[in-house]
């Protein structure tokens, strides 16, 4: 059994175009032997304007109103790109033209509210990201999201098994007939879904057209669930982006890299892939092309390491004139579950960490290879700072390191029977940073069971915590519970939980 995540993005027809929702504006196709409104900003609606009006009409309305002509395939084409947004969330997505997109996420007995809440603000903070204010609905079907999306304009989770009673104040309008059998039923005295839901099906099946026995099969909560296929995408992946201007800045052009990474990231954890190689093409100022090709060694998809790889390389590269558009592919994506193997070549065991750490300084420079220094901080990913790897640790005290390292026998308190040793916290060596939100399977005031990363749900064999930290009152106040997680596959999490919503935080290293 799958569930349904919908966005309706009410004014994607003109925020594709550039225009805002304060300005006065129309997106018109011929229709009837006149050009008519298809779509309308937020201003002109209040105006009186709606669809179907013609143009002169709503000049009438607003005399210096702007009008964007419909280019339906181009319109298609960014609504599908929209919806490859999705593959952020599940592997099977499809448009819904003209203004929505849906994707089928899976449904866990016993229902996880937090699971689908953090679902569903993470899609609606990525369209608001994308410059689109949409209303994000699961549901039961996809008919049942997009209805209570249009009409209520609200962002919701309706239960499994309600779909009847979120239909049910909706107006009649909201389900699409036809308008003849939307005239026939409101000369019955119908004005919502919920008083239609009441007739008995025997009744409309052999009094109404398909289209009714269809609607009212909807209202009554029994709409079958379609299966979407999932996405796919022939070798090699290419994304595409125009520049609004040329630039010559590398870092704008990074900035713009970053944005096509996770784009990439997302369609290869869907397909289960992981590349070796990425080509950066260049659309220079004039009709020329600049390449570059980076190799990334091991498969990966993960976009920081890409982007770091990016950038240690454009740090030698010199563009040969402004770029106008960027284009990024992938050759021979391989399969990957998730996990990087054989990070060490075996080749080099024996070789000392000094010969390492110099060897790579020389190739990426001294910036690129840095280690850690434990600072004193409550927050964890705050409690370390970046320095050239090789600087001396202080003898001093001033670092927690060395705060750490002193010996408790000068503590009187300490030297008690039977007061128990200090012990260091076990932190994970990787930390990420920031934390990445994840969806989990938990019950209320519970440790987790599942945790979905990588692309896919884990089980969590042994679990260890929980563990309060809270503090920084002054700058950034925290307050979050932490839990150590072994999944199935040997992995080791550190998860933790913050206002209702589960982030990892970092791995141990087996």
């Amino acid at each position: 059994m799958f569930r349904y995540l919908v966005a309706y993005a009410p004014s994607f027809r003109l925020d594709r175009c550039g225009w805002n929702p304060s300005q006065p504006a129309i997106l018109v196709a011929e229709e009837k032997n006149a050009l008519r409104v298809q779509s309308a900003t937020q201003s002109a609606i209040k105006a009186g304007i709606h669809s179907g009006m013609s143009v002169a009409g709503a000049r009438a309305l607003i005399p210096q109103i702007e009008t964007e002509l419909l280019d339906a395939h181009a319109e298609a084409a960014d609504l599908e790109a929209l919806a490859t947004q999705l593959l952020r969330v599940s592997p099977s997505i499809a448009a819904l033209p003209p203004d929505a997109v849906v994707a089928e996420i899976a449904h866990v007995p016993g229902g996880l509210a937090g699971q689908e809440r953090a679902t569903l603000e993470r899609v609606r903070i990525r369209m608001r990201q994308l410059g689109h204010d949409a209303h994000v609905v699961i549901a039961d079907d996809p008919t049942t999201a997009l209805c209570v999306a249009k009409w209520q304009r609200t962002s919701t989770i309706i239960p499994s098994g309600e779909s009847t009673e979120a239909l049910a104040p909706l107006p009649l309008h909201a389900l699409g007939l036809p308008p003849r059998d939307h005239r026939l039923l409101e000369g019955l005295g119908i004005q919502t879904i919920g008083a239609f839901a009441t007739l008995p099906p025997a009744t409309v099946t052999g009094r109404f057209s398909a289209s009714v026995v269809a609607a009212h099969t909807l209202a009554c909560g029994r709409s079958p669930q379609p299966g979407l296929t999932p996405w796919t995408e022939d070798n090699p992946l290419t994304l595409t982006q125009d520049l609004p201007t040329p630039v010559t800045e590398l870092e704008a052009l990074f900035f713009v890299m970053g944005a096509l990474i996770r784009d990439l990231s997302a369609r290869l954890t869907a397909r289960s892939q992981a590349i070796t190689q990425v080509n950066i093409r260049f659309h220079l100022d004039g009709g020329r092309h600049q390449s570059l090709t980076l190799r990334l060694g091991s498969p990966t998809r993960h976009p920081s390491t890409i982007l770091d790889k990016i950038r240690h390389r454009l740090e030698r590269f010199k563009l040969g004139g402004p770029a106008v558009a960027l284009a990024l592919s992938t050759s021979q994506p391989t399969a990957f579950s998730g996990r990087q193997i054989a990070l060490q070549d075996p080749r080099r065991r024996d070789e000392a960490i000094e010969a390492v750490s110099a060897r790579l300084q020389d190739a990426l420079g001294s910036r690129s290879v840095l280690g850690a220094r434990t600072t004193p901080r409550h927050r964890p990913e705050g409690a370390w700072r970046p320095v050239p790897f090789g600087t001396p640790v202080p003898r001093d005290g001033g670092s927690a390191a060395a705060a750490l390292s002193t010996s408790h026998a000068d503590d009187p308190v300490a030297a008690w029977l039977g007061h128990p040793t200090t012990m260091a916290p076990d932190r994970p060596p990787i930390l990420l940073t920031p934390p990445i939100a994840v969806e989990v399977d938990a019950q209320p005031r519970k440790p987790p069971t599942a945790i979905h990363v990588d692309g896919r749900w884990h089980a969590i064999s042994q679990i260890l915590g929980p563990e309060q930290l809270t503090g920084e009152w002054w700058a950034r106040p925290f307050q979050r519970t932490y839990w150590r997680a072994t999944l199935e596959d040997g992995r080791t999490a550190w998860l933790y939980r913050e206002h209702g919503r589960w982030a990892l935080h970092g791995w141990w290293d087996r």
